[in-house]
């Protein structure tokens, strides 16, 4: 953060509002991990986003989707557990994939416990 605010030889010096913005672009793209970014900004006094930036621009349906892969439910289980159709747990495990850039399951869900989103014991 404090490095952003520096000039380099590559870039200028970014003002407070542009370094809190790349730095949320940086969790967004699945660079950073989310917390500690927001920990950072609010010790340098930054306000929250209104939005919370997610790991790789997953949205919070998208996170509960993967959650239950995770856990090993089949499209059909994680339809029940979210009230959505199995077509549509379908379109959301493909838009996971694409975003966080694997093919299968066990993929994502070694993408899910290398950022946090779920722990090794669930």
């Amino acid at each position: 953060y404090q490095a952003l605010g520096e000039d380099r030889p590559h870039r200028t010096a970014l003002a407070l509002a542009d370094r809190a913005e790349a730095l949320r672009a940086e969790v967004t793209a699945g660079r950073l991990d989310g917390a500690a970014v927001g920990a950072v900004l609010t010790a340098a006094g930054c306000r929250p986003s209104r939005r919370t930036p997610l790991v790789a621009g997953l949205t919070g349906r998208e996170l509960e989707v993967l959650e239950q892969l995770v856990r090993g439910s089949s499209n059909r289980q994680i339809a029940q557990h979210l009230s959505i159709t199995p077509r549509t747990v379908g379109t959301h495990i493909e838009h996971i994939y694409t975003k966080i850039g694997v093919s299968t399951r066990g993929a994502a869900a070694m993408f899910a416990m290398r950022h946090g989103l779920v722990s090794a014991a669930e």
